[in-house]
């Protein structure tokens, strides 16, 4: 409990801090590949029909994309992505620290036609649609101590947050919710193939003859999702406790 409450007090302190930084005036800048920061008061991100992308400083320098590796704008804070870049070049900071997290927005399209699918990479059955409209939703990275920025996992996050007890327990409930959400899945497909094999002897596939099995298992699969066996806050609480917990010094060593 007086873990949680002083996590909670570094927490309002950090954004004290960070508005702070924000109402002094932070001036824009661009960081070369080489480490170079080139300071400017207007920064704008060019990307001109059919002409390659470019960020214009001051109206007058310009740099392509691939000479940045951070930037500063009117939008926040933004860094490189070179692991699974599909999405975009640039990840906005979201959260700064030991461990800072990002993200960038991803479209996907959603079908109209039927199907079942069920999401955090359980078992899914086709369908098929007739068009689809995009929704957005974000991609979430993590960098720590200004290293790299790699996709936000739990594979990721434990070798990186190792050192932190606290933060390994939180991870370690991560992984229990998705170990018994995978079983879950595993037996809610296993009854429902079943109950199509059983509809499929019975000769008819007729509304009448449908088999019990098949809404069991279809049922089953969908456990995970209604009472939230995986909790991705989990993932935030273990970087929030790697942030917010003091180091222990070294212990000193008395000369005799």
């Amino acid at each position: 409990m007086m873990k949680k409450l002083f996590l909670l007090v570094l927490l309002a302190w950090a954004g004290v801090s960070q508005a702070q930084d924000v109402s002094s005036g932070t001036p824009y800048f661009v960081e070369l590949q080489n480490g170079q920061r080139v300071y400017a008061r207007r920064l704008q991100f060019k990307s001109p029909l059919f002409k390659q992308n470019y960020f214009l400083l001051d109206d007058s320098l310009r740099y392509s994309p691939e000479m940045i590796k951070y930037y500063q704008s009117q939008d926040g804070f933004f860094a490189r992505v070179d692991a699974g870049r599909r999405f975009s070049d640039f990840a906005q900071r979201e959260q700064a620290g030991k461990v800072s997290t990002y993200f960038v927005y991803r479209t996907d399209y959603n079908s109209y036609g039927p199907g079942i699918g069920v999401g955090m990479g359980g078992v899914g059955m086709g369908g098929y649609g007739y068009g689809g409209y995009p929704t957005q939703r974000r991609v979430y990275y993590f960098s720590k101590e200004n290293g790299p920025l790699q996709p936000l996992t739990y594979k990721n996050l434990r070798p990186a947050l190792a050192d932190n007890p606290g933060s390994l327990e939180s991870l370690q409930d991560y992984k229990r919710g998705q170990n018994i959400q995978t079983g879950i899945y595993i037996a809610g497909a296993g009854v429902l193939v079943a109950g199509l094999q059983q509809q499929f002897r019975g000769g008819s596939t007729s509304g009448s003859n449908f088999s019990t099995l098949t809404l069991v298992g279809a049922g089953i699969m969908l456990i995970p999702q209604l009472i939230k066996l995986v909790k991705k806050d989990k993932l935030s609480e273990a970087i929030d406790l790697y942030n917010y917990t003091p180091r222990e010094a070294a212990p000193k060593v008395e000369e005799e």
